[in-house]
């Protein structure tokens, strides 16, 4: 399979991880979080979740298109899930956690949205790492 075709598939799995997350995980105690829309405006979904559909197609390709380049350096034999989780989890920790983690020290106010960001992201590398690393066995 092409690296791009199967990070368009990755993207769509990270996309509907990201959704569950964020919809039926992350709920407790985020409305504090929520930015209201101006007086008299309906908050409109619509061209957020097509927003957001986008971002996660770009991630998928990028995570693909690494991956097929840094695949032959990975540990995990035999390719497939467990390196593509390897790949992402490797990308996640420098970039993802230790950013999110070292701001939430300054942040207090906001540690519990940077915790859940932190780890739904964790959760969203893994899923698309899973899902690149099966389909470009």
């Amino acid at each position: 399979m092409s690296w791009w075709l199967g990070g368009l598939i990755a993207g769509v799995a990270a996309w509907l991880n990201d959704f569950v997350l964020w919809t039926k995980v992350f709920t407790k105690g985020m409305d504090q979080y929520v930015t209201p829309p101006p007086a008299g405006q309906p908050v409109n979904m619509g061209p957020m979740m097509v927003k957001s559909a986008l971002l996660a197609l770009a991630f998928g390709v990028i995570l693909a298109f690494l991956y097929v380049r840094f695949m032959g350096s990975l540990w995990a034999a035999g390719r497939g899930g467990l390196a593509g989780m390897e790949f992402a989890t490797v990308l996640w920790l420098p970039t993802i956690a230790v950013s999110t983690l070292g701001t939430g020290v300054w942040y207090d106010r906001v540690r519990p949205l940077m915790n859940a960001t932190c780890w739904a992201w964790l959760i969203r590398m893994n899923v698309a790492g899973i899902v690149v690393g099966l389909l470009m066995k």
